[in-house]
């Protein structure tokens, strides 16, 4: 099965920069011969236009979806009056949201995922919980904390979906296992600190035990995004892939199909 990986492919604010990703991104699954598809978060800052998209290409391409929501498909700056749980619970009528559950694919091997979420253990230690939970440093505020309102402190919804994850590892631990998160699973993956705000901004970008309950079940991938990097590492058995698209600035190619044939990542299994 030849599977393509993507994150973080942010279609509206793309487009409202003059960078249709859709018709590229359409483009090079039907190029590269995909079997599944697999998106990792970010789709869009809408979850109307996210779930709009994901079955455009399911109906363009006739390559399946799978996909686990990112903070921004769960933002409610196109909806002010909905919690990031009601945006959470639309998404998943998309059978392909792996926050359904584990979807098994070709052989032994299943995927596993939904969006994760920050314990703040990838902050510098210089800074209190407190600090944390306030989302704000030097004037910049991290828009989770207006924007994805799940109504319960940022620890607990980490612990939320670490306690999820590890029951479906628990359950599929004798098959080989994709793990999909938004959040990120390592240290490798954050910011590396070269001031102030990035040492306290880290904090919101994922946990140290997505990459240790990953490494405790000898799962063979872990996808990820969120950070906007395209960085890959591998750990005893266990590739740790974060393959981003990001935003059209950041990009290397001025054209959006060429950026996307470039940086769709694949793996085949089998």
């Amino acid at each position: 099965m030849r599977i393509g990986i993507l994150s973080d492919i942010h279609v509206d604010i793309n487009l409202e920069a003059g960078s249709p990703v859709m018709d590229g991104l359409k483009s090079a699954i039907t190029a590269k011969g995909l079997d599944k598809m697999i998106i990792a978060g970010d789709m869009a800052s809408d979850y109307e236009l996210t779930l709009a998209c994901l079955h455009e290409l399911e109906d363009a391409t006739g390559v399946a979806c799978l996909f686990v929501p990112g903070n921004h498909d769960i933002w409610n700056e196109c909806h002010p009056d909905i919690t990031a749980w009601d945006a959470y619970d639309q998404l998943k009528s998309f059978t392909g949201n792996l926050a359904n559950g584990p979807r098994r694919l070709d052989g032994d091997w299943v995927a596993i995922g939904d969006i994760g979420w920050y314990d703040y253990s990838f902050g510098s230690p210089e800074f209190s919980t407190e600090e944390f939970d306030r989302m704000k440093i030097d004037g910049r505020l991290w828009q989770d904390k207006v924007k994805a309102v799940w109504g319960c402190p940022t620890i607990e919804m980490h612990r939320y979906f670490f306690e999820k994850l590890e029951k479906q590892l628990q359950a599929h631990r004798n098959r080989k296992i994709i793990l999909v998160l938004h959040v990120l699973p390592l240290q490798y993956f954050t910011v590396p600190e070269p001031n102030r705000m990035w040492s306290y901004l880290n904090a919101f970008l994922g946990s140290t035990q997505y990459g240790e309950l990953a490494l405790e079940y000898d799962v063979r991938y872990v996808l990820c995004g969120h950070v906007h990097y395209r960085k890959q590492t591998r750990i005893h058995n266990t590739e740790f892939i974060c393959n981003c698209l990001n935003y059209s600035d950041q990009w290397i190619k001025d054209d959006p199909a060429e950026e996307i044939a470039d940086v769709l990542k694949i793996i085949d299994i089998n």
